[in-house]
């Protein structure tokens, strides 16, 4: 029997295009293009192994990354997984094996996936998973290619695995008794696989059972009653015969416990509810009312005590991006069979009702309820009591909650006449709204088709909701477990942070860690996903940093869901590692202060050949700071402002320049929306200079809200990679010369004894003899020490070569942000506008009368001052202060120039309106002037 229960292809299809579009035998997706050449930054793509069992202790080596230089430690998301750097003998001393570490995991580490990230010269790595099991565990053994020659595996153990280059096919083999349930468990998606893992098993007759793929979060999960004695092969290979070091899972074969879905799927913060677990070999378990494919599940009543904050989320398995706004927690149920697969169990808004498709539920609010679309043309349905002119939000978790299916929302107000027959009025038939929208572009994409309704009840009284699957005509199943929520709105946020590497701005992003040099900066996509029209400013700050990193202000304002925050190291920083949290503070509706910590994101693949980047949810954020020194950093000296619409802002800009590098640093914004109306000011900082003054201009038509942006540099630096390696090298050459020279002297000195021995006139030719014969051994021995020290001092002599080679000045391209600048735009109290007589042409000691219009706005009523203030590198040209009184719309600004005034065209002129509006209020006129004599 070949089929694929529960299908979501979408992974599979954009394998699929990106390798019909780079052609057989090529995926590009897989071995991203190195980004732009860059400064070098730890990031690593695979391990092996990728997991291990509690209690031991296991050898993991990195075996696919880029600038591992040096890796001298793993940091695991848990605490009781700890590594250190396997060493080996080399000339009597202990050298660490490269990339290679002794991983202990302590006996109380619960099962479950975790991150890993490796540390070397150059910093934190982005993450990868690291799986923790209760089952024994080996690697493959290679030849393992055929049907004749797999690896052998026992029952109730974990093999891992690579597939080693493209159209590799690997075996297994495992004994087995009929009526024995067992459970073959591919993991490769879900620990950061780009494998799409096909499973097959066959059976001693070596016919084949069963084929899978895309079963459980796009791994294969195959549950199988063995038909007879005897030994079961298992062969495994990637969909399109892909290969390589990436290419690595995990293949279980056991009777433990595994669970299919959990009823109800969520659970109230802070209390001990009884769940039900429906999957296979649940000790305890009976029958329940499901089959999957004809298998019937087990169920098994559970007590589970749930975290009592319920704004946080740990993922069971690996969290696609589209899930990252839910809340919940890992469970593993650990039975006497051993350790369940982990789930994720959600935390409920208000009490939960479970469907029970005898009758339609009723609903008290706020309530969550619970049922499933477990067959072809299933419909549930459920009633509450509103009330009129009440606002009330109904939301379905299904994609969301990592389950297939694309849920529809139909209300109906329930009308009962005098004898209580009931008619329904249609109200709204809601599918596919997507409570989000794509907040991270093509990097991280938290759309889902989850829908959503906001509605209005038109009277008091009963309302019925009915649900139902899109394609509920051709499709339902017992995993397709959902939840319904129906509450008053209650607005709310949660918060997405995604390090970006650091490249060209809209480019194909990379994985990335948060890796810092003394005197950089480094930016983090922050995501807001807002609840129930939430729409106030979040402020954004970070914890736990070390001394000498700081990040200045930036805000999400209303209207906005996104900003980049800017984390900046003095050059004085000392190198750190270490977590940290990204937290976002907001007022409620109730005015009570709101504040989240921002779920971490990673990129496990690029976006290529217009396919979206694979991402998905970290369980950590994690920040290095090396010691290395950047070779320039951009400084905006203003932090925040607050402006009104119609104000120019000057931002004086700093390049500090270091290590030499004295190149032209282009600069251009980024983060103001392009529908903002406001305008900004790229330019380029030439060589030999330092500084430049930078114009924004928020146009009396802008947007009032706060936005977060920044200046992106873009400059060809000549770097020296790993210097400090070419002095450690030469060190290691004299050593080696020394050594080499003591062997020849040792040498000469051994043939110089036998030398005389023969010459000797006071030995007997029997002393001679004995002596010659004990000076040859001296001599073979230091020819020997000889050979061995010119041979050292060969391989020193290379690694010097080598050293010098790598750290060989290169041109690389470096995109580094500037310190974010905050502006707050808010409304103004009038418009300006200027009449410049002669196009503002003004000679030495003369003057111009410059007419000067205002229009209130906003209820504004009060009188106006005028100014010119006058820009940095502006001198000699004044204005008297003048007021516009109440009453008044116009006035005349004379404008003089003194005899020592600054020739030519003026840049960045205004005249400045001044009035009292919820405080100082300033608005700016652009006015063209030119000096002359």
């Amino acid at each position: 029997m070949t089929h694929t229960r529960f299908f979501d292809g979408r992974r599979l299809v954009a394998k699929l295009v990106c390798f019909l579009a780079a052609g057989i035998g090529t995926f590009s997706l897989i071995n991203p293009p190195a980004a732009e050449a860059q400064l070098p930054q730890t990031t690593i793509y695979a391990i092996f192994p990728s997991g291990g069992q509690k209690g031991q202790t296991v050898e993991v080596r990195v075996t696919d990354g880029k600038d591992l230089d040096e890796l001298d430690g793993l940091w695991f998301s848990h605490p009781g997984i700890k590594a250190v750097a396997k060493t080996q003998d080399s000339n009597g001393k202990k050298v660490p094996v490269a990339n290679t570490f002794l991983v202990s995991i302590g006996k109380d580490v619960p099962a479950g996936v975790y991150d890993v990230r490796a540390h070397g010269l150059f910093g934190i790595s982005n993450p990868r998973s690291f799986v923790v099991g209760d089952l024994p565990e080996k690697a493959e053994a290679e030849p393992n290619n055929t049907p004749a020659q797999p690896t052998a595996m026992a029952m109730d153990s974990v093999i891992n695995a690579t597939l080693q280059s493209a159209t590799d096919v690997d075996y297994f083999s495992f004994p087995g008794k009929k009526g024995e349930k067992v459970s073959v468990n591919c993991r490769a998606a879900r620990i950061d696989s780009p494998m799409v893992a096909l499973v097959e098993v066959y059976g001693p007759d070596q016919r084949r059972l069963v084929s899978e793929r895309d079963t459980f979060r796009h791994d294969p999960y195959i549950n199988l009653t063995l038909p007879q004695d005897g030994t079961y092969l298992v062969k495994v290979h990637d969909l399109t015969y892909s290969g390589g070091a990436q290419y690595i899972y995990r293949l279980g074969v056991h009777k433990k416990p595994h669970i299919e879905f959990i009823m109800p799927p969520s659970g109230t913060p802070g209390a001990t509810e009884q769940f039900t677990l429906y999957g296979y070999n649940l000790p305890g378990g009976k029958l329940s009312d499901w089959s999957i494919d004809d298998k019937p599940l087990q169920e098994v009543q559970v007590s589970v005590a749930l975290p009592a904050k319920a704004t946080t989320l740990e993922m069971g398995e690996q969290g696609f991006p589209h899930e990252v706004s839910a809340d919940g927690f890992s469970y593993v149920w650990n039975s006497p069979a051993g350790s369940s697969n982990p789930v994720t169990i959600y935390f409920a808004d208000g009490k939960i009702i479970r469907d029970e498709q005898t009758k339609e539920e009723t609903l008290t609010l706020p309530g969550e309820f619970v049922g499933q679309f477990e067959a072809k043309n299933d419909t549930d349905a459920f009633r509450f009591q509103g009330k009129a002119k009440q606002k009330y939000s109904i939301e379905v978790f299904g994609q969301r909650n990592g389950i297939v299916m694309d849920p529809v929302i139909v209300v109906d107000q329930v009308i009962k006449d005098k004898e209580g027959k009931e008619t329904f009025k249609r109200i709204a038939n809601v599918g596919a709204t997507s409570v989000f929208p794509d907040l991270g572009d093509k990097l991280f994409d938290t759309r889902t088709d989850d829908p959503y309704y906001l509605f209005t009840a038109p009277a008091d009284g009963e309302y019925r909701v009915t649900l139902r699957d899109l394609q509920f005509e051709t499709r339902g199943h017992p995993r397709m477990v959902y939840r319904a929520v129906i509450r008053e709105p209650k607005p709310d946020f949660r918060l997405a942070a995604l390090p970006l590497y650091p490249q060209a701005v809209n480019t194909g992003g990379s994985p990335a860690g948060i890796t810092l040099r003394k005197g950089d900066s480094f930016k983090i996509d922050i995501m807001a996903l807002k609840q129930d029209g939430f729409n106030e400013t979040i402020e954004l700050s970070v914890k736990g940093l070390p001394a000498g990193v700081s990040c200045k202000a930036a805000t999400i304002g209303p209207g906005d869901n996104t900003a980049e925050m800017i984390l900046t190291a003095e050059e004085s920083a000392k190198p750190w590692s270490g977590p940290i949290e990204i937290v976002g503070t907001a007022t409620g509706a109730d005015s009570k202060k709101l504040e989240r910590v921002a779920r971490a994101a990673t990129v496990l693949r690029p976006v290529a050949n217009n396919i979206r980047a694979e991402a998905r949810i970290a369980r950590s954020l994690v920040l290095s700071v090396i010691d290395e020194v950047a070779p320039y950093q951009v400084v905006a000296d203003v932090a925040e402002v607050k402006a009104n619409q119609g104000r120019q802002i000057l931002v004086p800009v700093k390049v500090l320049k270091r290590t030499g590098f004295d190149e032209a640093v282009a600069l251009a914004w980024n983060g103001v929306p392009k529908n903002s109306n406001i305008t900004t000011q790229n330019k380029t900082i030439a060589k030999g200079k330092q500084d430049e003054l930078f114009q924004v201009f928020v146009k009396e038509n802008a947007k009032p809200g706060v936005y977060t942006t920044y200046l992106q540099s873009t400059v060809d630096v000549s770097y020296r990679r790993n210097p400090a390696q070419v002095d450690e090298a030469k060190k290691e050459q004299a050593e080696a010369d020394k050594k080499l020279k003591d062997a020849q002297a040792a040498l000469a000195a051994a043939k110089k004894k036998r030398e005389e021995i023969a010459k000797a006139s006071d030995k007997t030719a029997e002393q001679k003899k004995t002596e010659q014969a004990k000076a040859d051994e001296e001599i073979k021995t230091a020819d020997a020490q000889v050979k061995a020290a010119d041979a050292a001092k060969k391989a020193a002599d290379k690694k010097v070569a080598d050293a010098e080679k790598a750290a060989a000045p290169k041109k690389i391209k470096v995109y580094a942000p500037s310190t974010p600048l905050v502006i707050r735009v808010q409304p103004a109290p009038v418009t300006l506008s200027l009449n410049v007589p002669g196009g503002g042409a003004l000679k030495k000691g003369a003057s111009i009368d410059v007419k000067a219009t205002i229009k209130r706005i906003n209820d504004f009523k009060g009188p106006v001052e005028l100014t010119l203030p006058l820009p940095p590198g502006v001198a000699g040209v004044t204005a008297e202060t003048v007021q516009i009184p109440a009453d008044k719309t116009e006035v005349t600004i004379p404008i003089k120039a003194a005899a020592d005034a600054t020739e030519g065209d003026l840049a960045n002129m205004v005249v400045r309106a001044k009035a009292d509006f919820s405080g100082e209020a300033l608005v700016d006129a652009p006015i063209k002037l030119k000096v002359t004599k």
